[in-house]
């Protein structure tokens, strides 16, 4: 009996092994110059504005500034038109032309007869956004800005939050809390503005952040609806106007935050979204033996026995019960000068183990000392070449200040096949863009080792306007470590930690490869799309079939759908894959039945 199972063990690992395709790179797809095709926005001239049938925005303040910058690559995403100026007095006043969205950078710009003009705007249905309130003191002085914003009352231009409260509805992932936790390790995660001015909104205001205060000086005698308001609307003649206190609408954050203030103002809104949650494994696995010295202190072996039998494990066993898909973007070594040559050896079990978990390898192009990024490229090249692997890496990791290097690498032996970039979170970069018109750019949404409230708001605004993610966790800090910690079991802890707790409402979306990643991200940029409505009828027409969009209701489920699937993410938003280019939604109140 003990022969027969051990024959059938040996057995049925022979066969798994015989049937495991692992040097093939099944979500690679050919490079494609369909950047070419990709939406463009109108860039709007206000001195010769005619009547036009696409919504826009209209941003008044900056163009240069950060806050632009987030309207501008909002409009990309949502498929909006653009227009800028300095000035109220650049806008005209025909109805025919206004803006569907008037985003003021600041209430300055709110002053005198501009509020007038405003008020009339509202009326006609134009979303007024003031995009931050800089000037308590002033809005305090001024009654009629007031009303318009929906103050009652400026309590005080400075007070001290304990905390930040998100409620739901207003972005995806349930109502929220951030405040500041007693446990010591967990303080630095709070690092939300606390100090901003006190506006209590009256009735007619509904308020989707709110500041928390403490218990002493709550005192029994404040009610919720009192205190600090951070952000807000308040209805007008059927019309909308939103406030935001602080400088959520000046990075990524906004793109959530606009598509929130439209589903807010309008009956329903319909827009779309990439549908791809992503896991970036960086430089991992590592196959060269370097920083020996430390590696034997800190963990008794060496580089490659830490990430074979002791990292590789616990990642599989975080991605599991997370429910992602990793891409591991391998660094054959970090140092090219050291000496200590890479050893293939490892690779092929690493690309078994890879495909068993539905994870792709890529390539990461970090380095800590070599000649040149064409010198480190030509040694990676010699490595994969002698490992005898035909393996295709679609995908590649890149620092990104080596953005302008990489584009002059990218037909080489090593980036051939390469058609998306990774690059970790910077404002500089679009959150997915075309890097060429050959290759995307999908830059990292959250660092999975360090994390914070204001990234957690992020994340949920991202999620919400693009149904994207992508979590880093680069091991470069572990191979070679610069602080206590920097420690393969502190790092464990915290991006466990982080992955199982933060993303947990968002596992509705996708888990994808960054290569699989990459093509969702090509039918986003590329497809246009329109809709409209008639009675309870949502008809949806894409130039993509097979392109993803969120569904935005108040109080309404969908009864049916023509064209296309769709997926219940929360109360009052659907996930929509559209099967054709005409999608027909059928609509109901909440609760009641429907018949065809």
């Amino acid at each position: 009996m003990m022969f027969v199972l051990l024959f059938l063990f040996q057995f049925s690992m022979v066969v798994r092994d015989s049937q495991n395709t692992y040097d093939i790179n099944s979500d690679l797809t050919a490079r494609s110059s369909d950047g070419e095709n990709a939406w463009q926005k109108e860039q709007i001239d206000l001195t010769s504005l005619a009547e036009t049938d696409r919504k826009y925005v209209l941003f008044v303040g900056d163009a240069s500034g950060e806050m632009a910058r987030a309207a501008d690559r909002w409009c990309t995403y949502a498929k909006w038109n653009l227009a800028t100026c300095s000035s109220m007095d650049e806008v005209q006043e025909q109805s025919e032309t206004l803006p569907g969205m008037l985003i003021l950078e600041s209430e300055k710009y709110a002053n005198g007869s501009n509020l007038k003009k405003l008020e009339k705007m509202v009326q006609n249905n134009v979303i007024i956004v003031f995009g931050c309130l800089e000037d308590p003191e002033t809005i305090d002085h001024n009654e009629e800005l007031k009303q318009f914003l929906g103050i009652d009352n400026v309590m005080s231009q400075r007070t001290e939050l304990t905390g930040v409260r998100l409620f739901k509805g207003f972005l995806l992932g349930g109502e929220v809390s951030y405040e500041t936790p007693e446990e010591a390790d967990e303080k630095e995660r709070q690092d939300l503005a606390l100090e901003v001015p006190w506006y209590q909104v009256g009735s007619g205001t509904k308020t989707y952040m709110m500041g928390l205060l403490s218990q002493s000086e709550m005192n029994g005698t404040i009610r919720n609806e009192e205190l600090p308001a951070l952000i807000w609307r308040n209805g007008i003649a059927g019309g909308s106007v939103f406030a935001v206190v602080g400088d959520y609408m000046k990075d990524s954050t906004a793109l959530g935050l606009l598509d929130g203030m439209v589903t807010e103002a309008s009956e329903y809104y319909l827009y779309p979204v990439v549908n791809a949650q992503n896991l970036s494994m960086v430089n991992f696995p590592a196959f060269a033996d370097q920083n020996s010295e430390t590696m034997a202190e800190l963990y008794g072996q060496q580089v490659t026995g830490i990430g074979r039998d002791i990292m590789w494990p616990s990642l599989v066993s975080i991605v599991e019960k997370g429910k992602m898909k990793m891409t591991c973007f391998m660094q054959p070594q970090a140092d090219y000068e050291d000496g200590a040559a890479p050893d293939n050896k490892d690779l092929v079990f690493y690309l078994k183990q890879m495909k068993e978990q539905n994870a792709e390898a890529g390539l990461s192009l970090q380095y800590k000392n070599a000649e040149s990024l064409n010198n480190k490229l030509a040694q990676d090249a010699e490595f994969f070449r002698k490992s005898g692997s035909s393996y295709r890496y679609g995908a590649a990791f890149v620092e990104e200040q080596n953005l302008n290097t990489v584009q002059e690498e990218l037909n080489t032996e090593m980036l051939k096949d390469v058609s998306t970039l990774v690059c970790e979170y910077t404002e500089a970069e679009p959150v997915v863009s075309y890097y060429t018109d050959e290759v995307t750019l999908q830059t990292v949404t959250s660092d999975g080792m360090n994390y914070h409230y204001s990234d957690d708001i992020r994340m949920r605004s991202i999620q919400s306007a693009l149904g994207y993610t992508n979590v880093m966790l680069n091991m470069q800090d572990i191979f070679w470590p610069e602080r206590d910690t920097d420690r393969w079991q502190i790092m464990q802890k915290h991006f466990s930690s982080n992955l199982l707790t933060y993303w947990k409402n968002f596992t509705v979306f996708d888990s994808t490869t960054l290569s699989e990643s990459n093509v969702r991200t090509r039918t986003f940029l590329n497809l246009d799309f329109s809709q409209s409505r008639s009675e309870d009828e949502i008809t949806l027409q894409t130039s993509q079939a097979g392109s993803w969009f969120v569904l935005r209701t108040h109080g309404e489920e969908i009864a049916d759908i023509e064209g296309g699937t769709q997926t219940k993410i929360e109360e009052g938003a659907y996930l929509i894959c559209t099967e054709d280019t005409t999608v027909k939604i059928q609509v109901k109140t909440a609760g009641l039945h429907y018949s065809k």
